[in-house]
């Protein structure tokens, strides 16, 4: 069956979250902590701080558990309601940047990927990046400052759709968007337990992203991917093959 289209992890597939956190989370916490220093007098940032992480660590258990993504905005909510205050939701959006301003500027673009997207491009095929992330503004502004927004046709978010994958609710809300069947798109990532298995479970064609070369050995039971790459230019190799098949 000719592949047609191409979804895409985010995180060690286009670009690397292997930072340093230590330096990044205070970093991150101080920038949520500044812009709500400017509208709420009072307020114990170390506490909320806490709370806040807190929240979303309770978020990724449910992620984990349920498949249903918890969006850093509502931990925000849920942390500033430990100290009986609200806020509006643009309020809660700013904080929220300025809590992963941080990272964003951090991650670094994995060596030949924008090659190799401009390559599938143009081969004909159709781009979309499909992310477990709990804020969908970071993604999208991530991809926008490196450049690359311009590849993909559609970019969907848990936290925008509420589900995460591994569950194919969520392959399938994108290949809507990309007018895609199943059997014709490759979705590339580098988890198994959940880009693989998200794949697997919706009917693409999984494709697991080695980039870091610590993806090995596969597991013995399913879900197991359709094909490893260990580098951009063997997936762009990989899916020509497929391109034509």
């Amino acid at each position: 069956m000719p592949l047609d289209a191409c979804l895409f992890d985010y995180g060690n597939t286009l670009v690397s979250t292997r930072l340093n956190w230590k330096r990044i989370i205070p970093e991150n916490l101080s920038g949520l902590s500044r812009v709500l220093r400017e509208h709420f007098d009072a307020l114990d940032c170390e506490r909320l701080q806490r709370d806040f992480l807190f929240m979303r660590a309770c978020g990724r258990k449910r992620a984990e558990e349920d498949w249903i993504e918890t969006r850093a905005i509502d931990s925000l909510r849920a942390a500033l309601a430990l100290q009986g205050r609200t806020a509006p939701d643009a309020l809660l959006e700013r904080a929220v940047d300025g809590y992963f301003e941080a990272e964003e500027q951090a991650y670094p673009i994995i060596f030949g990927i924008p090659e190799a997207l401009a390559k599938l491009k143009a081969m004909g095929l159709t781009l979309g990046v499909l992310s477990n992330a709990t804020c969908g503004r970071l993604v999208r502004r991530a991809l926008e400052r490196r450049n690359m927004h311009h590849y993909f046709d559609v970019v969907v978010i848990s936290a925008d759709v509420g589900i995460c994958k591994p569950s194919p609710v969520i392959a399938h809300h994108a290949l809507s968007s990309l007018q895609a069947e199943p059997s014709r798109c490759a979705l590339v990532g580098d988890r198994i337990e959940i880009d693989v298995a998200c794949a697997r479970s919706a009917g693409l064609r999984p494709v697991l992203a080695d980039f870091f070369g610590d993806r090995l050995p596969l597991p013995e039971r399913d879900p197991r991917p359709d094909a490893v790459v260990r580098t951009p230019d063997d997936l762009v190799n990989l899916l020509s093959s497929w391109r034509y098949d």
